[in-house]
């Protein structure tokens, strides 16, 4: 375990955390996989049942980190004296730029391949309040993976207070907070039993209120973000398991094995919530420990670094390149496969031109103000952990 001072915070935080970097690739990965499976383009009804049952809940399970892992990162690199205006300019910089170009993206292709387009459509999704909405045809918008950067803008929107109340959490108690944020997100999807039982998501065998409101409402994903906001100060304050990265890791199997098991909405959220939260304070712990691995290293940062914009495109490509997704078009086995590879090909392609001439323009253009980046505008104000 890191050195601490006298109150149990680190002295010094690493600016980056190379190896909760290259996990968003895998997390990338697991979404891309699940669209995969549900894509139905292998041949006979047995391969593409079997991917559907056992790789369509990875993608929950890849969001899932995502969630966790921005109130994570968020926390751990505020620094006391952060104004709130800077921290927002920041975060919309990192994420509109990318979402704008891939809706109008998505809107140029919808015309070419003649869909329809409508209002419920477009302007939910461009605004970013699509899943606010218990509607699919809204929810999957322009570009369906969208609908998860809209939950996320509620969390950066509310990360100002939130980091306040967590910052008041004395360090003896954070174990138990986490605790009771689990405890929260268990009882989300009995509230959802609450809800109507038709229309049906059949995939998932459950009603699309129920589906809506587990996995798309924001108010119902935000748990998970302040369990990464504790997670972050538990690490932070020395107080996390001496667990080893590879350990913690193990134990999201049982976790995805028990989303096989559990019945439909227990089966999206629950699960994988603890395995995920200590994979990333282990991964953090690594990193400050300067222990390298397969995650830290240069390709998987590199991956890492272009995994938003591969899964802001990767639908995208999925729809309208080579695999035409959702035609019900099949292809023999190994026909299948090269579609599959050839479609990952391309998304990543655009990816990194995307990451290149936009995210990345986008954040040394507008991330910061004319002012000194020392100035006090730019920085949120904290309630200093030390005053707990």
């Amino acid at each position: 375990m890191a050195d601490h001072d006298r109150t149990g915070t680190l002295p010094r935080r690493p600016a980056t955390l190379p190896a909760l970097t290259g996990m968003r690739w895998v997390a990338a990965m697991l979404v891309f996989a699940t669209h995969i499976s549900l894509s139905w383009i292998f041949p006979g009804e047995g391969v593409n049942e079997a991917l559907a049952e056992y790789v369509s809940t990875l993608g929950f399970i890849g969001v899932q980190f995502f969630f966790i892992l921005s109130g994570f990162v968020l926390t751990w690199s505020a620094r006391p004296g952060d104004h709130w205006r800077g921290f927002w300019r920041r975060r919309m910089v990192k994420i509109l730029p990318n979402h704008l170009v891939t809706w109008l993206a998505g809107l140029i292709l919808m015309a070419g391949a003649g869909v329809a387009l409508t209002a419920k459509a477009a302007i939910p999704s461009l605004l970013l309040i699509k899943p606010w909405f218990p509607d699919f045809t809204v929810v999957v918008g322009i570009n369906g993976p969208s609908w998860s950067i809209a939950v996320e803008l509620i969390f950066y929107l509310s990360f100002p207070w939130l980091l306040v109340l967590v910052n008041r959490i004395r360090p003896e108690r954070l174990w138990l907070w986490a605790g009771m944020l689990f405890a929260g997100i268990v009882a989300i999807p009995f509230l959802a039993t609450l809800l109507p039982d038709n229309p049906r998501v059949d995939l998932y065998d459950v009603s699309w209120w129920k589906y809506w409101f587990v996995n798309f409402l924001p108010p119902s994903r935000v748990f998970e973000f302040v369990i990464g906001m504790v997670m972050a100060r538990i690490v932070m304050t020395g107080r996390y398991l001496r667990l080893p990265l590879p350990l913690a890791l193990l134990t999201v199997v049982p976790g995805y094995l028990v989303t096989l098991w559990l019945p439909s909405p227990f089966d999206m959220v629950v699960p994988c919530v603890i395995p995920l939260a200590l994979v990333v304070a282990s991964a953090a712990t690594a990193d400050v420990a300067g222990r390298e691995g397969f995650f830290a290293s240069r390709p998987m940062v590199w991956l890492g670094e272009i995994s938003f914009a591969f899964y802001m495109v990767h639908m995208l490509v999925l729809y309208y390149g080579p695999m035409k997704f959702g035609s019900g078009r099949q292809w023999e086995l190994l026909p299948a496969l090269g579609i599959v590879a050839l479609s990952f090909v391309i998304a990543l392609g655009l990816a990194w031109l995307l990451y290149r001439l936009v995210e990345i323009p986008a954040m040394l253009r507008w991330s910061r103000t004319r002012r000194s980046p020392d100035a006090t505008d730019e920085r949120l104000p904290l309630v200093d952990s030390h005053k707990q």
